[in-house]
């Protein structure tokens, strides 16, 4: 299912909000829960949100390109501490929003339940951004490009005294650096909740509940490793692995 291809009436219910707008409800400090929902129920759930949450807007459309290509050390470290579900860990991605050109360079740095992000403009050469690096302890000089991540994403947020954003990314790709083979997730959508407070205190929470969704841990970036890096021990991202595939079944794909 393509986003692209949802009746016009389910993105057109939504109010716009303007990427100026947006940047009061950045949410750079945040707590993070993630959901899969199968596409085919991806209607009925837009048509719940539509008079709680307003649509990111860009351009007059609120379909978004994502372009994220994640680096790691030789020795996947980044990856590792993720899997082992380290207290403090970080992700390092450069990405590209395709309705504006603008790219950025981003640590994702996690410690316990509170995610930070940081970013600088960036047209994805590390070299330029050694120093942005370096002030978060990580070498250029010692990551590599490890997986790409593609998707269409629509943003909705929520504004108020406890800001929320909900994105959901939909026709995920995986590609490898090093070629090969590229894996799609047309039936999947991933739901991502950011909000300063813990996911059982948000808005969406009961429509969470009511759809029957409960979080879980499918990492985009990991999940990539696991399928293009059949070398590096993955064996706690097998789970999410198998919801996915569970997922584009429930959603009539295979």
């Amino acid at each position: 299912m393509s986003l692209s291809g949802l009746p016009s009436h389910l993105l057109a219910g939504f109010t716009p909000i303007s990427l100026d707008e947006l940047s009061g409800a950045e949410l750079m400090d945040r707590r993070e829960s993630k959901f899969t929902l199968p596409a085919s129920e991806l209607p009925q759930l837009l048509q719940t949100l539509h008079r709680h949450y307003r649509a990111l807007t860009i351009g007059g459309t609120a379909l978004q390109g994502y372009a994220s290509r994640y680096f790691d050390t030789p020795e996947f470290g980044f990856f590792h501490d993720q899997h082992v579900r380290k207290n403090r860990r970080h992700k390092v991605r450069w990405r590209r929003y395709a309705s504006t050109g603008a790219g950025f360079l981003e640590i994702k740095r996690r410690e316990g339940s509170a995610t930070r992000k940081v970013r600088v403009p960036s047209q994805g050469d590390l070299a330029q951004q050694s120093d942005f690096l370096a002030a978060h302890g990580i070498d250029a000089a010692q990551l590599h490009p490890a997986v790409d991540v593609l998707c269409e994403r629509l943003t909705l947020v929520r504004t108020g005294p406890v800001p929320e954003r909900v994105t959901l990314d939909l026709n995920l790709r995986l590609i490898s650096e090093r070629g090969g083979a590229e894996y799609l997730f047309p039936g999947v959508v991933i739901v991502e909740l950011k909000s300063e407070v813990a996911a059982q205190h948000t808005h969406f929470a009961g429509f969470a509940a009511q759809f029957g969704l409960r979080p879980d841990r499918v990492s985009k970036y990991s999940v990539g490793v696991a399928l293009h890096y059949p070398q590096v021990k993955s064996n706690l991202v097998q789970p999410q692995l198998r919801l996915l595939r569970r997922v584009q079944q429930q959603a009539g794909l295979t």
